[in-house]
């Protein structure tokens, strides 16, 4: 599966869309990565420092959890409804 979210990077604090992959069960999300970071429409994946690298994937996993809790919330909150 895959998962986008903007977010900013660099000295410049520049806008990149972040591309994480990651498989999901029933007992939660794994194999979480970043596939790409996009900037402009061109790959910059291979720029970032290890550090740098690494904020973005702590920050993606982050994101990712919450967005898949907001998910299940949605469809809790449908199936109600429904």
């Amino acid at each position: 599966m895959k998962y986008e979210f903007d977010t900013t990077t660099g000295e410049g604090s520049v806008i990149v869309t972040v591309v994480m992959e990651y498989e999901q069960d029933e007992e939660g999300t794994y194999n979480e990565n970043i596939s790409d970071v996009i900037y402009q429409n061109i790959s910059v994946m291979g720029i970032f420092t290890e550090a740098q690298f690494r904020e973005l994937e702590i920050e993606g996993c982050m994101r990712l959890s919450k967005h898949i809790l907001e998910e299940a919330d949605e469809a809790k909150i449908a199936a109600y409804e429904g």
